[in-house]
């Protein structure tokens, strides 16, 4: 997964600052140093249960687990407090934890993670490499329902060449609820 696959990168470019969280390195850092690249201004945290070193002054890695809180994993609201981004938007959300994602976003949308507390999170963009199996064609669905339901919609889709059969990295952006009013 690449950093051209971001949406409004014209936008990111103008802020003061932004935030980008990368769940799953595996050790490359290919995404990191491109978004550092077009974006010297964005604070990038990579996020992996295996220790790696990031590239010198392009991101921060913390080992760890995102998940429920439970079994040694931290939520992302967690996660976000303890870097001190509580009241910060997420700009883009980089996500292959290899077939985990299902969790993952279960855990975010349906246990009103993102709205804990009063506060929600805010995340504007996700890009993420869907694994796809046959077993899991209802699970997939419902991921994709799962977005719809929080406003994101799908503004690129690519199937991953080295995995043309098994991975699909997409794009999501967030909308304002009003965009689908009369569609859904």
């Amino acid at each position: 997964m690449i950093f051209l696959d971001a949406c409004d990168i014209e936008y990111l470019k103008l802020k003061p600052s932004c935030l980008v969280y990368s769940l799953g390195s595996a050790g490359e850092f290919a995404f990191e140093r491109s978004v550092h690249e077009r974006l010297p201004r964005c604070s990038i945290h990579t996020i992996d249960e295996r220790r790696f070193e990031c590239p010198k002054d392009v991101c921060t890695m913390h080992q760890l687990t995102i998940g429920d809180g439970k079994n040694k994993t931290k939520t992302l609201r967690d996660l976000m407090a303890d870097l001190n981004h509580t009241n910060l938007e997420i700009d883009i959300l980089k996500v292959d934890i290899e077939s985990s994602e299902y969790a993952l976003f279960h855990t975010l949308f349906s246990n009103n993670e993102m709205n804990r507390n009063g506060t929600q999170i805010y995340i504007r963009q996700i890009l993420i490499e869907v694994h796809l199996d046959r077993q899991r064609i209802y699970e997939t669905n419902a991921l994709f329902y799962l977005f719809n339901s929080q406003n994101y919609v799908i503004y690129h889709r690519e199937l991953n060449a080295g995995f043309p059969y098994y991975a699909c990295e997409y794009g999501f952006l967030k909308l304002n609820r009003k965009f689908f009013r009369g569609h859904f």
